[in-house]
């Protein structure tokens, strides 16, 4: 019998996000603030949107040039004041996207309250984090070429981040950028249920990463709307019982040995140290159009990489490729006041070889962006196909891009792969696509929409094993 979880959003979460509402009022891009109000854990989420990304072609500007068209980068005006003051007179405001779109896709706003070469820091940490506040100090344009900055991130679930780069915006011309960066990432409790897409909903736990990379990536804006890439980069990672003591220990439900009897219990890389070497490449068409009334248009993201371990005193050996596609298209229905939006996406992983995929690198289903009603990370596995439809109506219109919009949405999905025996019954199943059970949650949805980057949203979803409420500054997937 599903039940209903409880409102259990903390101050900071709603402190934050009403005061982004309150001091930002045209900002440059959409920041995700959720919770499943059923988890131990709030989430930060992306948001594919295009001026989502430090890295979106009409955010690139060389560091020379101190007045972009873009009002995402431009002083803008807030809380009723003259442009270029915030509403504390004489203070400008300044909101500009900070994050990549590889490796992986990260949502981090920028904030700037006067002093160009310090920036407030909004969001970093993917799903399951939490809202993440930090502090960037930054050369700005003061050193011709180069930007170097210094980031360093926290969320309410004391996640942390520590961040030193590089970013060169003109490699050749304009319209090609390149960015080196160092960085050390520690998330000490995100949610565990096992392997697999019958993974038991009564094993779960908790585990800690610590992440530390060397990355660097060379980027093209081809169009307006078209960018795309390459990367590559060294990563160590070590992986650890989790901090949060109110689950049994990860260590105590699983291991880390692959003799383990039985192997379904195996959890590969548990509690290992592991180096990689992994390079890939990327590409982004955003055709959206959010100027007036619900999003219009169509998005599409695409990325294909391989990964090698560079551990050579370990029984177990890892490397991978993966292939990422990820579109949406938005259907007007006889008005802009109503939309039928549509995403489809597939999360694809291969392992090389006999080598083995760690268990925190598998593709995921549950959470607000994979499947609502179903706990984040619900099911690991090597691959995803995801289905999400919402037929979207304007109730109340303010605005060409304000309004009261509610919502009906259905998510469905199945993960499946699974290469850790070639023998065992319960494993092999797990490896085969045509076996893997589809997982769906349905439910209602409320947003209001304040201009054409922000809104306040919230979702409730419903699958066969929970209930759950997500709260997010969003205009959905």
């Amino acid at each position: 019998m599903p039940t209903v979880t409880r409102e259990c959003h903390t101050p900071l979460q709603l402190t934050v996000a009403l005061a982004l509402l309150v001091l930002i009022p045209t900002p440059g891009v959409a920041q995700t603030t959720e919770r499943s109000l059923g988890d131990a854990e709030p989430t930060t989420q992306n948001i594919l949107h295009p001026r989502t990304f430090l890295l979106t072609p009409r955010s690139i500007r060389p560091p020379s040039d101190p007045a972009p068209e873009d009002a995402s980068l431009a002083t803008i005006e807030a809380g009723g004041s003259v442009a270029g003051q915030s509403p504390v007179r004489g203070i400008p405001l300044t909101v500009k996207p900070a994050g990549r779109k590889a490796p992986r896709r990260q949502e981090l706003t920028s904030i700037n309250f006067g002093p160009k070469f310090v920036n407030v820091l909004f969001g970093g940490f993917e799903q399951g984090g939490g809202v993440g506040l930090g502090i960037e100090l930054t050369t700005a344009n003061k050193i011709p070429g180069i930007e170097f900055r210094a980031r360093a991130m926290t969320s309410i679930r004391l996640y942390r981040r520590f961040e030193l780069s590089a970013f060169l915006p003109k490699i050749g011309d304009d319209k090609t950028h390149a960015e080196v960066w160092f960085s050390y990432l520690r998330r000490t409790r995100d949610t565990f249920f096992g392997i697999g897409p019958r993974s038991s909903e009564g094993d779960r736990t908790n585990f800690d990463l610590e992440t530390r990379d060397a990355e660097a990536m060379l980027f093209r804006d081809f169009t307006p709307s078209f960018q795309a890439g390459v990367y590559l980069g060294r990563l160590s990672i070590s992986s650890y019982r989790g901090q949060f003591d109110d689950e049994p220990a990860i260590d105590v439900l699983f291991s880390g040995d692959p003799n383990v009897q039985p192997v379904t219990r195996w959890v590969p890389a548990l509690k290992e140290q592991l180096r990689f070497f992994a390079y890939g490449a990327f590409f982004e068409y955003d055709g959206r159009n959010d100027e007036s009334g619900l999003t219009r248009g169509g998005y599409i993201y695409g990325r294909l990489a391989s990964a090698d371990g560079l551990n050579n005193n370990i029984p177990t050996t890892y490397g991978w490729t993966e292939g990422q596609l990820d579109g949406r298209v938005y259907v007007p229905l006889g008005s802009r006041k109503t939309s039928f939006a549509l995403r489809a996406m597939a999360d694809l992983r291969s392992p090389k070889g006999g080598s083995q995929v760690p268990f925190y690198a598998n593709a995921f289903l549950g959470g607000r962006r994979f499947v609502r009603g179903f706990s984040n990370y619900r099911f690991r596995s090597h691959n995803l196909l995801l289905y999400s439809g919402e037929l979207r109506q304007t109730v109340f219109a303010l605005k060409e891009d304000r309004g009261v919009d509610i919502a009906f949405f259905g998510d469905v999905g199945k993960s499946w792969g699974d290469t850790r025996s070639k023998t065992n019954p319960a494993i092999t199943i797990n490896d085969k696509y045509g076996e893997a059970p589809w997982r769906a949650g349905y439910g209602p949805a409320i947003q209001f929409r304040y201009n054409k980057d922000l809104a306040v949203r919230i979702d409730w979803g419903h699958s066969p094993e929970r209930n759950a409420f997500y709260f997010s500054i969003s205009r959905g997937f």
